[in-house]
């Protein structure tokens, strides 16, 4: 092996890394990156689901006051026959 030519994998001796502590910061950048994540994520689902918690009880009001708005119909109106 010359001492001019750099080591390759190919005869069995990995390059050396002029920079190792570049992967140590990526591998924590990415580590860090993906736990933002996951937490955005399970936030995200918790306010959907509080959202979708909160328009069912809306409609559910909703539901409930239009009942209570509906005039009931005289008594006499639905048993008379119908005008021909």
């Amino acid at each position: 092996m010359n001492s001019e030519h750099s080591p390759t994998p190919e005869n069995g001796t990995p390059p050396a890394k002029k920079f190792p502590w570049i992967d140590i910061l990526a591998d924590r950048l990415a580590s860090t990156g993906l736990s933002w994540a996951r937490q955005s994520l399970s936030m995200g689902k918790r306010v959907l689901e509080t959202s979708a918690k909160t328009l069912s009880q809306t409609a559910g009001s909703l539901d409930e006051w239009e009942k209570k708005l509906e005039r009931p119909k005289p008594a006499a109106e639905s048993d008379a026959p119908a005008p021909s």
